[in-house]
C-alpha cells in the first residue's frame, strides 16, 4: 500500500475551501500516521503530490446492488443504467454513476451522486492543491460488518477509516477539472523547455566542434599544398603527405619507416597458400622475400595471383631457379628494376 491521505468530506453542499475537513495520513503499512483537521487550503499545501482519497458524506452518495445479465465489457455501463434507472428520483444524465464489476451470479455494485455538487467538490479541492485519486461513497469506506454503517466518520482515527477501498470510484475523467492536471502540466511544460534547452545546447556545441574541424582540415591543406604544390587537389591531407615523404625517400634511395610490414602483410593476403610454409624470410631494398618449405600446395591459376596482388598493390616474383622461393614488392620498386641481394 502506498502512503496516502484519507479525507472525510463534510455534506457537499456546506463544502468550501475554509471547511475543516477531518483526515487520517495512512503510511505504507497501512496504518494512521497522523490525523486532524484542516481546511482544504491547509491540506494542500502540506500533501504533496501523494494520493488523495476523498470519502463522501453518508448523505451524498447512494449504493446499492443491481443484477445485470451476461453482457461484454462494452456494454456493461448500459446495462447498469437501465437496471438503476427506475431507483432514481432525478434525470440520470444529472447524475454521476460508478460501478464495480459483475460478479458471476450477475450482482453489481452501483453508487451514484449528483454530478454538479461533486464537480464543483473537485475543483475546488484541486484549486487548493490536492491531487484526488478518488471519491468514495461513504458506505463502501467502511469495515465489512460495520456497527454504525450510516454514521460519518469522525476522529479520533480509528479502524473505521482504515478499511480497505474498492478499486472503482465516482472520480470520473469527464468531470476531472483543468486545475486536477496544472502541477503535471506545469512539471511537464519545465521538462519540455529544459530538454529544449539541452539540445540547442549541444547542437551549438556540436557546431563549434564542426567549425574547429572545419579550421583543422583547411589548415592541413594549406600546409600540404604549401610543402608538395605538385599536387592538384587535396583530398586526404595526411595520406597524400605521407605518400609524398614515401616517395621522396625512395627517389633518396631512403625506405619508408613503414616499407617492411605493409609489405609483409598485403603479401600475407596473397600468398594464403604458404601459410604454415614459411621457413626463412628475408628483406632488403623493398624486396620481401619468402623461402617455402617443401609440401605447400601453389596457386593453380597465377595470373588470379597476380591480379589479387595488383589489388593489393604488390607484385609477385616467382623465383625460376629456386622453386620455393617467392619475392614480392611494391609496382614502384618492380619499375625501378630494384632486385634483392
Amino acid at each position: 500500500m502506498k502512503q496516502h491521505l484519507r479525507l472525510a468530506l463534510p455534506s457537499l453542499e456546506r463544502l468550501s475551501s475554509d471547511t475543516p475537513i477531518a483526515f487520517v495520513q495512512v503510511d505504507r503499512e497501512g496504518r494512521a500516521a497522523r490525523s486532524g483537521e484542516q481546511t482544504a487550503i491547509e491540506l494542500g499545501a502540506h500533501a504533496g503530490s501523494q494520493a488523495v482519497y476523498a470519502i463522501l458524506h453518508p448523505d451524498d452518495a447512494i449504493v446499492a446492488q443491481v443484477t445485470v445479465p451476461p453482457v461484454s465489457a462494452q456494454r456493461l455501463d448500459a446495462a447498469v443504467l437501465g437496471s438503476i434507472e427506475p431507483m432514481v428520483l432525478s434525470d440520470i444524465e444529472q447524475l454521476c454513476v460508478a460501478h464495480g464489476a459483475r460478479a458471476p451470479d450477475g450482482a453489481v455494485t452501483v453508487a451514484w451522486t449528483t454530478r454538479r455538487p461533486l464537480a464543483d467538490a473537485w475543483t475546488m479541492l484541486a484549486d487548493a492543491g490536492l491531487d484526488i485519486a478518488a471519491f468514495i461513497p461513504h458506505a463502501l469506506a467502511l469495515p465489512v460488518g460495520d456497527a454504525q454503517p450510516g454514521q460519518a466518520l469522525q476522529l479520533p482515527a480509528g479502524p473505521r477509516w482504515l478499511a480497505p477501498l474498492p478499486a472503482w470510484s465516482l472520480a470520473h475523467d469527464s468531470l476531472r477539472p483543468a486545475s486536477a492536471g496544472g502541477r503535471w502540466r506545469k512539471a511537464a511544460w519545465w521538462g519540455a523547455a529544459a530538454a529544449a534547452l539541452w539540445i540547442v545546447g549541444l547542437n551549438g556545441y556540436a557546431g563549434r566542434l564542426q567549425g574547429e574541424l572545419d579550421t583543422l582540415q583547411r589548415n592541413m591543406r594549406q600546409a600540404v599544398t604549401q610543402a608538395f604544390p605538385q599536387i592538384p587537389v587535396v583530398i586526404d591531407p595526411v595520406r597524400q603527405a605521407q605518400n609524398q615523404r614515401d616517395a621522396l625517400r625512395r627517389a633518396q634511395g631512403v625506405s619508408a619507416d613503414d616499407d617492411f610490414m605493409p609489405l609483409a602483410l598485403a603479401a600475407a593476403q596473397v600468398l594464403d597458400f604458404a601459410q604454415g610454409h614459411v621457413r626463412g624470410l628475408h628483406y632488403e631494398n623493398g624486396v620481401l622475400t619468402l623461402t617455402l618449405a617443401e609440401g605447400y600446395a601453389p596457386p593453380a591459376n597465377e595470373a588470379a595471383l597476380a591480379q589479387s596482388a595488383a589489388v593489393q598493390q604488390v607484385v609477385l616474383e616467382k623465383d625460376d631457379s629456386q622453386p620455393h622461393v617467392w619475392r614480392a614488392k611494391r609496382p614502384v620498386a618492380a619499375q625501378n628494376g630494384v632486385k634483392a641481394s
